[in-house]
C-alpha cells in the first residue's frame, strides 16, 4: 500500500468544514449532511495515486513542470508513470492488463479509440483551463459530438538536418532518400512513413491509400532503406546518435531541433514542399478509472498556460492553450503558434484516422523486415 493511502481517506476537521459549507452550510443536517457524506465518499474512493501512461520526458523524466499544479492541490495523489513509445505500445499494454486512469494518445487515433469501448468523454466543466484551448484542436479531440480527447501539445513531423554536412536540392521529404547521405539518414519507426512517403510520390490521400499506392509506397521504402543507418523509436536514441555525428539527416519532432541546437550543432528544421505531418496529443480517459475527478484535475494543469510556455520553451512543441507564448520568437515563427489553424490545410497535414491501420503497420514493419 502507497504510504499515503491509509491518510488520504481520513478528513481534517478544516476538510470537512469545507465540504459541509460547500453542501450549503455549517451545520450537518438532513440533506446537507447527505451532500457532505457524499462528497467524502467521492474524496475516499478516490484514493492512491494517478496512474499516467504517457510519452518518456512527460513524467518525473523531466516534465514535472507540466503537472506541478496538479501535485501540488494533490499531494496525497501524485502521479505514478508508465510510458509508452507509440499508441500501439499503448494498446498492447492495456490489452495485457495494465490499468491507467488517463493516457495520451495523438490525434490520429481519436476515433479508433472513441469505438473501442476503453475510453470515455470527458466532463469539459471541470476542465477550467478547456475555454482557453485551440476550437480548431478541441474539435478534432470529439467523436459524434462528445470530447473524447483533450488537447494539449502539438507539433510536426519534418526533417531534421546538418546544414554544414547536407545540402538539400529541394525542400522535399525525398532528403530522406538522398542517395548522396547513406548511412547518415534516421527514419521513425512508425507506420507513418508510409504516409510520408505516400506525401512524397504525390499520392491524393495518403491516409487512404489504395493497394496499389501502398506497394509503390512500401517498394519506394524499401528500395531506400539501405541508406538508413537508424530506424528510431526512442529520441534518446537519435538524440546520442545525431548529436556524435553518425547521423546528418533525421525524420524528427522540434524537440530533436531543440535539443540539437542545445548541443550547438548547426542544425535546419525543414518543412518539406510537400507539407510537414502534423499532430495534437490528446489526453484520454480510461473508461472505469477510479480517479476521473482526479483525472481532470491532472489534465486541467497540464492545460494552463503557464504549462503551455514551459513546454514551448523546453521542448519546442506547441501548446494547445492559445494564451501560452514562448520566449523565443524564432519559435513562435517556425511553430506558427499566432495561427489557429498552423496543423492543417494548406499549412500542414494534419494526422488522422487510418482506416485500413492494421494494414500499413503489417506493410510497415515487411520493410523494416527486408
Amino acid at each position: 500500500m502507497d504510504k499515503h493511502e491509509g491518510t488520504e481517506k481520513r478528513l481534517s476537521r478544516e476538510q470537512l468544514l469545507r465540504l459541509t459549507a460547500a453542501a450549503g452550510g455549517a451545520t450537518l443536517l438532513g440533506s446537507r449532511f447527505d451532500t457532505a457524506q457524499a462528497a467524502l465518499e467521492r474524496l475516499g474512493a478516490e484514493s492512491g495515486r494517478l496512474q499516467v501512461l504517457d510519452w518518456p520526458g512527460y513524467g518525473n523524466d523531466g516534465g514535472q513542470a507540466m503537472f506541478a499544479q496538479y501535485v501540488k492541490t494533490h499531494p496525497s495523489n501524485k502521479p505514478q508513470f508508465t510510458q509508452m513509445t507509440s499508441e500501439s505500445d499503448a494498446l498492447g499494454r492495456i490489452h495485457a492488463g495494465l490499468k491507467p486512469d488517463l493516457f495520451r494518445p495523438y490525434v490520429g487515433w481519436v476515433k479508433y479509440f472513441a469505438t473501442s469501448g476503453l475510453v470515455q468523454p470527458w466532463d469539459t466543466k471541470q476542465i477550467s483551463n478547456f475555454k482557453h484551448l485551440n476550437p480548431f484542436m478541441v474539435k478534432a479531440g470529439q467523436y459524434n459530438g462528445k470530447q473524447y480527447g483533450i488537447p494539449d501539445d502539438w507539433g510536426f513531423d519534418a526533417i531534421l538536418y546538418r546544414s554544414d554536412k547536407v545540402h538539400p536540392k529541394a525542400r522535399s521529404w525525398g532528403l530522406l532518400f538522398d542517395e548522396r547521405y547513406k548511412g547518415k539518414i534516421a527514419w521513425y519507426d512508425d507506420l507513418e512513413m508510409l504516409v510520408m512517403a505516400g506525401l512524397y510520390l504525390g499520392f491524393p490521400r495518403p491516409y487512404r491509400q489504395s493497394d496499389s499506392e501502398l506497394k509503390k509506397s512500401q517498394k519506394l521504402l524499401m528500395s531506400k532503406k539501405h541508406l538508413v543507418r537508424l530506424i528510431w523509436s526512442s529520441e534518446t536514441n537519435l538524440w546520442e546518435a545525431f548529436g556524435s555525428g553518425d547521423l546528418w539527416i533525421a525524420y524528427a519532432w522540434p524537440n530533436d531541433w531543440v535539443q540539437m541546437k542545445k548541443k550547438k550543432l548547426p542544425v535546419v528544421y525543414m518543412r518539406p514542399k510537400e507539407k510537414p505531418i502534423a499532430w495534437v496529443g490528446m489526453f484520454m480517459l480510461m473508461k472505469g478509472s477510479k480517479r476521473p475527478h482526479l483525472a481532470h484535475a491532472y489534465v486541467n494543469a497540464w492545460s494552463s498556460a503557464r504549462s503551455g510556455k514551459w513546454l514551448e520553451d523546453n521542448y519546442g512543441y506547441g501548446h494547445a492553450n492559445t494564451l501560452a507564448r514562448p520566449s523565443s520568437s524564432a519559435l513562435l515563427r517556425a511553430l506558427q503558434l499566432t495561427n489557429p489553424k498552423a496543423v492543417t490545410e494548406p499549412n500542414a497535414h494534419l494526422d488522422r484516422d487510418i482506416p485500413r491501420r492494421a494494414l500499413y503497420a503489417r506493410m510497415w514493419e515487411e520493410v523494416k523486415a527486408s
